[in-house]
């Protein structure tokens, strides 16, 4: 009933959109969100929504065969960010590095349902104001430059985020020593193992490097070069 008319299309009952149900759960690197749209005790899923709205249709068939008015509004607000995570079957996956566009879109939610993980990723999210330049720990045999401080700080807030990033300058300048220190102050602070890949012919560029800023770490032991011939 839509303010007291029973409205019919083409032979089928059309209903009104009611309020969603929002929910995040989380996976390995990975946000996984699901709401339903109430249409009178039935319910459609976002990407039926969206798939809806994409096709320039201002319905969704409900499972009964009856139509759903979609809630223009409330889809206007959310489907550019929505668009931007990975739709399958009845959830939009987005990345970890997507939490802010996810927190945005969850926003103006007045009631979300959301696990431990996402909760303490929104809050470390809320708490974040800036990346700060760092010392490295105690452990690292030596001293860094303003602007490795300033990188080593950048790294610190990406792993505390659980975000991904990609550190560049010109060569020389120190990267390696970085991220040495990071691995180094994660190691102190009881983390689980770290895995650096690099390309087989910086490899032992890299344990000598670690063997000379960390050598009390176990990554920093540097096994017999292969003789050369």
């Amino acid at each position: 009933m839509i303010a007291g008319w029973r409205v019919e299309a083409e032979g089928r009952r059309v209903r009104p959109g009611g309020g969603a149900k929002v929910s995040v759960t989380s996976g390995v690197d990975w946000f996984d969100l699901r709401a339903d749209v109430d249409f009178g005790g039935l319910s459609a899923s976002l990407p039926e929504l969206l798939a809806a709205l994409r096709a320039q249709r201002n319905w969704v068939t409900l499972g009964d065969g009856t139509l759903g008015l979609l809630p223009e509004e409330w889809l206007r607000r959310n489907e550019l960010l929505a668009g931007m995570g990975q739709t399958g079957g009845e959830r939009i996956r987005f990345q970890r590095g997507q939490l802010v566009l996810l927190d945005a879109l969850l926003h103006a939610e007045p009631d979300v349902k959301c696990d431990a993980a996402f909760k303490r990723a929104r809050e470390a999210l809320a708490r974040f104001t800036g990346a700060v330049p760092l010392d490295p720990p105690r452990s690292f045999v030596g001293s860094l430059r303003p602007y490795q401080r300033e990188g080593l700080g950048w790294l610190k807030s990406l792993q505390e985020l659980g975000f991904g990033g990609c550190l560049a300058d010109d060569m020389g300048l120190g990267k390696t020593v970085q991220v040495l220190a990071l691995l180094d102050g994660r190691r102190a602070g009881r983390h689980g193992p770290s895995l650096v890949v690099v390309p087989r012919s910086l490899l032992f560029n890299w344990q000598d490097e670690a063997a000379r800023f960390t050598p009390s770490s176990p990554f920093s032991t540097t096994p017999a070069r292969p003789a050369a011939g």
